[in-house]
């Protein structure tokens, strides 16, 4: 004969699978804080060449540049010091310019320069951005590779991007 469980005994089953689902949910939430704030990586893997006759290259493409990093910015030449380029936000209120050169990262991978054009606007010139250290970051242009360099990421905010070439 079967004996029916006892009620204190129920109520552990039920109390252990409670903590569970809070458990989970509270890993869930910290997972996704880490996420938003840059501190998780997540890897993606694309080709950085499509040329068929030569072998594909992946790029593993980290998700670890600080935050505030993936949006456009224009040079700010009147506060470059010392070798380190700085650039602003599209809204920053730059002083009067013939035109001004800019770069973007995109959190897919893809790098944009944004070069003065001969009309004083800026032509976009597409290329891909790979992680190599925390605050070293290699640009690749498949379609010019002889603009391919490293940039060193000194400084990142909302409103402030420092970087030197790497030599």
């Amino acid at each position: 004969m079967v004996r029916p469980p006892q009620r204190s005994h129920l109520f552990r089953i039920k109390l252990t699978t409670w903590m569970t689902g809070v458990i989970t949910g509270l890993v869930g939430i910290l997972l996704l804080w880490f996420m938003i704030n840059g501190t998780v990586g997540v890897a993606k893997i694309s080709p950085l060449s499509t040329n068929s006759f030569s072998p594909t290259v992946l790029q593993a493409t980290s998700m670890t540049l600080p935050t505030p990093i993936f949006q456009q910015w224009l040079h700010s030449r009147e506060e470059d010091a010392g070798g380190v380029r700085v650039y602003r936000p599209m809204d920053y209120p730059f002083p009067p310019a013939r035109g001004r050169e800019g770069l973007e990262f995109r959190q897919d991978g893809t790098f944009i320069v944004y070069q003065i054009a001969p009309t004083d606007g800026n032509r976009a010139v597409e290329g891909l951005w790979q992680l190599q250290d925390n605050n070293r970051v290699q640009i690749e242009f498949p379609q010019s590779p002889n603009q391919n360099h490293g940039l060193t990421i000194l400084e990142c905010s909302d409103q402030l991007l420092k970087v030197q070439d790497i030599p």
